[in-house]
């Protein structure tokens, strides 16, 4: 008959009463929850203490980084920390548990299992690859995956650290003897196939006298084979090259090649219909035709009849990027006398130039003779007369209007003006008798990167004289040294020097400039 007491110590009348030693004097029953520690300890599984092993070496001593409260490590110790430093290990190993011991020591093996895939056409099955880690100090392990890419498993963690009982019902726990190689272990109902172990573990294995198997090459899945390997694709180096070269660029096929050939030019007299000038590039090998054009040869002043670019020995249309290095025009291939077929159309060597020939000789030894066409010169118009500079702007900007119709700005030198970013600085005045110019004083910079002046007047008060920039900064002639441009050795103090016009006593110089003559006028 079902009893009706709730189900609680004291409620159950069928409940057998407890009574301990000290309670018979008092006769009171005892209700009081057993411990978990003793309830660990009543269980049937066999409490035995953990076995010791001779381990192959001794891990050293490691202290933690306690580089920040948020590392994993912070405030971490491990036991090896706490010895004393004057003790000897060998008779405190005596006295030491064996959790001490076998502290960090840790047995690492790589095993897989099958799993079976429904609905798949791909596959049936997938096999699971694992790492088991086996701890010393106190035979517990833990179990992780690798991570695959797309394989649709959660992987990472498989089981967490813990002891495992043995899969044949001897309620006792698994230890490192269960471990072999290409032999199976059953943990929580999985098969496990072993079929690798690291370096520390086979030596810990030989210690103990039970030596483990070679590894093997566990078998592979159909999703490790069709999806996990990945296409390297062939890269087409001809066809990138074309690419390259039909964009306008290309790289030369050999560094060596241009830095010994860079600027050396082979130029070949070549007669068609009429007089052209090859080009040959030695850098990397690539030839222009240019025509020669003359005064009132009737024809249209047209400067290239072949741009630059590398000319194959054979014109065809083959597919793109099949015309292969070897199939281009070499030195050796222009010889005097002979026609040159480019692009099915025929060119006649007649000769070469100096720089030419001397190549021909040395590289190849052949007499190659000189002779052909030159290019047509114009001749410089001495009826130009050239109008003295009004002085405003720069002059070679206003000489660029008498020699061309369409001014080209000059050149200015880029490595002087990036080397010589130094300023000359000067104190002068008026070398004149007029009372208010006499007192006027002016500071005249000399730049060094363009040899431009520049004249500034400082502010002094009261004076009625607006200050400021007296000068433009740009370059002025000297005319007391045949109307050149100043240099820094007509600017000398104690000199006088008429720029534009003013005479300027030079005064003083500031310590870099007295520091720049020094070195530099000796």
């Amino acid at each position: 008959m079902a009893s009706a007491f709730p189900k609680l110590p004291g409620f159950v009348p069928t409940q057998e009463i407890d009574v301990t030693l000290t309670q018979q004097y008092y006769q009171k029953p005892n209700f009081r929850k057993v411990s978990s520690n003793k309830q660990e300890q009543n269980r049937e599984v066999n409490h035995l203490p953990n076995k010791e092993y001779a381990v192959p070496r001794k891990q050293p001593i490691q202290i933690p980084p306690q580089s920040g409260m948020f590392n994993p490590d912070y405030m971490s110790t491990t036991h090896a920390m706490h010895l004393p430093k004057n003790a000897n290990n060998d008779s405190e190993e005596l006295y030491q548990p064996s959790w001490v011991k076998m502290d960090r020591h840790v047995l690492r093996f790589s095993g897989y299992f099958k799993e079976a895939v429904v609905e798949s056409a791909l596959e049936n099955y997938r096999i699971r690859k694992i790492t088991i880690f086996y701890y010393l100090e106190d035979h517990s392990l833990s179990i992780t995956e690798p991570k695959q890419e797309n394989s649709g498993v959660p992987q990472g963690a498989f089981l967490k650290r813990q002891k495992v009982l043995r899969a044949d019902d001897s309620k006792t726990f698994i230890l490192p003897e269960d471990f072999r190689i290409n032999q199976d272990i059953i943990i929580f109902g999985k098969t496990i196939r072993l079929f690798d172990c690291d370096q520390y573990t086979r030596e810990f294995y030989q210690l103990q006298g039970i030596p483990q198997e070679p590894s093997f090459v566990p078998q592979s899945d159909s999703f490790e084979t069709k999806t996990m390997t990945k296409f390297v694709p062939q890269k087409d180096t001809v066809m990138k090259d074309y690419l390259e070269h039909k964009l306008g660029g290309g790289k030369v096929t050999s560094q060596k090649q241009f830095l010994e050939n860079d600027r050396k030019v082979l130029k070949f007299y070549v007669f068609s219909d009429i007089e052209y000038i090859l080009h040959y590039y030695l850098a990397d090998d690539t030839i222009e035709i240019k025509e020669i054009n003359s005064a009132n040869s009737g024809r249209v002043p047209f400067p290239m009849m072949l741009r630059r670019q590398k000319l194959p020995r054979k014109f065809s249309l083959n597919q793109p990027g099949q015309t292969y290095a070897e199939d281009f025009i070499r030195p050796q291939d222009i010889q005097y006398g002979q026609a040159l077929i480019i692009y099915n159309r025929k060119f006649l060597i007649k000769g070469c130039d100096q720089f030419t020939r001397y190549y021909y000789f040395e590289k190849f030894n052949v007499d190659f003779p000189l002779g052909g066409q030159e290019e047509y010169v114009q001749q410089e118009r001495s009826n130009i007369i050239i109008p003295p500079h009004n002085g405003i702007g720069d002059e070679q900007d206003s000489l660029g209007y008498i020699y061309r119709l369409q001014p080209i700005p000059p050149k200015k030198d880029f490595f002087k003006w990036v080397d010589n970013q130094v300023n000359l600085r000067f104190l002068a005045m008026f070398n004149t008798t007029k009372p208010e110019d006499k007192d006027r004083v002016f500071v005249i910079t000399f730049f060094l990167n363009d040899d431009s002046l520049l004249v500034y007047e400082p502010t002094v008060r009261n004076s009625g004289i607006p200050d400021g920039k007296f000068l433009e900064k740009r370059k002025y002639k000297n005319v007391n040294n045949n109307n050149e441009f100043f240099t820094p050795g007509d600017l000398i103090v104690g000199n006088e020097v008429q720029i534009n016009g003013w005479r300027f006593q030079l005064l003083d110089c500031d310590e870099f400039t007295k520091k720049w003559y020094s070195e530099n006028f000796k």
